[in-house]
């Protein structure tokens, strides 16, 4: 012992040793042990935490109170650090007689003979657990989304990074990682306002709840977005059987107020693999789930290497796509449509092509997620505009006549309002008309979507200014009827899709005479496109369509060739071969 301990043990001694030992046992809880680290004193603090009478902890080690918070590796680097003779201190958490759980910050100092070994610990102890709970309560408040007590995504952060570590420890494991978002909600808040939107997350997050093991994570990742990592349940269940109660879940009625509202989602999953980190795999996920919704959604896509191909080829067109705007790469095509009635051409649709320098002319369905980016939507349109402006004025200036424009309007551009600011505009300028210009939009931006219902006002708002409005894909969703009736679609387009059979089955025939049977009970005119022989035609006539459109009638052709084609307006052309340029 060093001198300077000894001058403080003997002023102890000498003054007031029973004051300071009153102060040790009024602060702190002591326990002594021997070097196997059995306890051999504990002073009363000790017993009125731990709720052990002094006569069960004497005898006994510290695994009496030994709360499971802790692995093995805490003990064992303590153990390392006092039997080399270090000063070991941290905070433990140990759990009392009553099963109560206590936390103790913590100072061991090992107990050294005259000979200088070591021959037992002192362990001393103060009790921070207001202290740890408070740091547990913010940590938790820190990690959780308070509307409806998930993680939040900080939360969900850590707890996917845990799940690859739990895989890397064990590569047999089964860890998924499930993401969603909820499609109509934004209705749902801007009809019912903020309060039902609430009412739908916090319903929707307690049938999450139940549908997994407690100790898997169920995550909101912000607005209507959620996660879960899979683990436990996936002891219990087949990971589809799962998938399939998740899509019921999020499909059934949910009771607001006085109202039942109803959302649907897309799901994408990825496996959790410990090679891959916590930020590859919500991109996985994302991919996946992209992957679903433009499969129509309402189901849910497992990634793998062909999604992830698809993703890389995505991105390179919207790169690709980026630098053909700034070039002025896109170009508009036109392609006849013919009334069999009149045998005029009395309708152009306008078509979209990409002059791809390594690529080739390209048509929109090969580009198709350009349409989808909103930047790019952006960007693209004054040039459109611009491209009407100048070949309309090329018609006006050449053509005696020239049939109505269809016009194809994404979900991006209904919501455009400059784009159509725009193009009515230039109408005006032309000496043109509304009713000279057919607005055509697939049936499938109508179904579900998060603004589909500022989607339809739009479409009303411009039916109501006099413009045709023609619904495309017909009969390839599940448009409501209610739709057909709400909106004033002067025209009804059936997809190619339903026309490649119709000359060898008679479903297909059976098929497209519906279609255009419920259109013109809505007053609507029926086009048939994708039609390519005249065996084709002949039936479509016998149906009873109004206009057809395809490679028999004409290829999309440009501006400045449709100006050479003048004849192609002209009565009774029921066959006209031209060729694109």
């Amino acid at each position: 012992m060093s001198l300077k301990h000894d001058d403080r043990l003997r002023a102890l001694t000498h003054q007031d040793s029973d004051f300071w030992a009153d102060v040790v046992d009024n602060v702190l809880i002591v326990a002594i042990t021997d070097v196997r680290g059995v306890i051999t004193y504990v002073n009363d603090r000790f017993c009125e935490i731990s709720r052990y009478p002094r006569e069960e902890l004497l005898g006994s080690t510290h695994r009496i109170v030994n709360s499971g918070y802790h692995d093995a590796s805490f003990f064992r680097q303590m153990y390392r650090t006092i039997r080399t003779g270090e000063i070991w201190r941290g905070n433990i958490c140990n759990r009392a007689k009553d099963g109560t759980l206590y936390w103790v910050a913590t100072t061991i100092m090992p107990k050294h003979n005259s000979l200088g070994a070591i021959e037992g610990y002192v362990a001393t102890r103060f009790e921070i657990t207001e202290l740890m709970n408070t740091r547990d309560r913010l940590k938790s408040l820190a990690a959780t989304d308070p509307l409806t007590g998930l993680f939040n995504r900080g939360g969900f952060n850590n707890v996917l990074q845990t799940a690859v570590e739990h895989k890397a420890q064990n590569i047999t494991r089964e860890i998924m990682l499930v993401m969603f978002d909820l499609d109509g909600f934004k209705q749902i808040n801007d009809i019912h306002g903020h309060h039902a939107g609430d009412v739908v997350l916090k319903v929707i997050s307690a049938r999450l709840m139940a549908l997994v093991s407690p100790e898997d994570a169920v995550c909101r990742l912000g607005g209507d977005e959620f996660a879960l990592i899979l683990d436990h349940t996936l002891t219990r269940r087949p990971l589809q059987d799962i998938l399939d109660q998740l899509l019921a879940e999020l499909e059934a009625p949910i009771e607001v107020g006085n109202t039942m509202v109803n959302v649907s989602g897309s799901i994408g999953v990825s496996p959790v693999a410990s090679q891959e980190s916590a930020e590859s795999l919500q991109k996985n996920a994302d991919i996946a789930l992209y992957a679903a919704k433009r499969a129509g959604g309402h189901q849910a896509r497992m990634f793998d290497i062909t999604l992830h191909q698809h993703a890389l080829e995505r991105a390179q067109i919207l790169t690709d796509a980026r630098t053909g705007v700034e070039k002025d790469q896109f170009e508009l095509y036109y392609q006849p449509i013919l009334n069999l009635a009149t045998g005029r051409c009395d309708q152009i649709e306008a078509l979209l092509r990409w002059h791809h320098p390594q690529r080739g002319l390209l048509a929109a369905e090969s580009f198709h997620d350009v349409f989808l980016d909103a930047a790019l939507a952006q960007a693209m349109s004054p040039r459109l505009v611009k491209a009407f402006q100048n070949d309309m004025r090329l018609w006006n200036n050449t053509l005696n006549t020239y049939p109505n424009l269809t016009i194809n309007l994404s979900r991006l551009d209904l919501l455009n309002i400059g784009f159509q600011n725009d193009l009515e505009a230039e109408i005006k300028r032309q000496g043109s008309k509304a009713s000279d210009y057919v607005l055509e939009i697939s049936e499938s931006v109508l179904v579900a979507g998060r603004r589909s219902d500022r989607v339809l006002l739009r479409l009303q708002e411009l039916a109501a200014m006099g413009f045709q409005l023609a619904l495309d894909d017909f009969g390839l969703a599940t448009l409501p009827i209610s739709a057909l009736r709400d909106i004033r679609f002067t025209q009804a387009k059936i997809s190619r899709k339903l026309v490649r059979e119709i000359e060898h089955d008679q479903q297909a025939r059976d098929v497209i005479a519906h279609l255009s049977g419920l259109a013109h009970a809505f007053g609507q005119s029926v086009t048939v496109s994708g039609v390519e022989t005249r065996g084709q035609m002949e039936i479509l006539r016998a149906i009873g369509v109004d206009r057809i459109q395809g490679f028999y009638i004409s290829l999309p052709i440009s501006a400045a060739n449709l100006v050479l084609a003048e004849h192609i307006f002209a009565p009774d052309h029921t066959e006209i071969t031209l060729q694109a340029s």
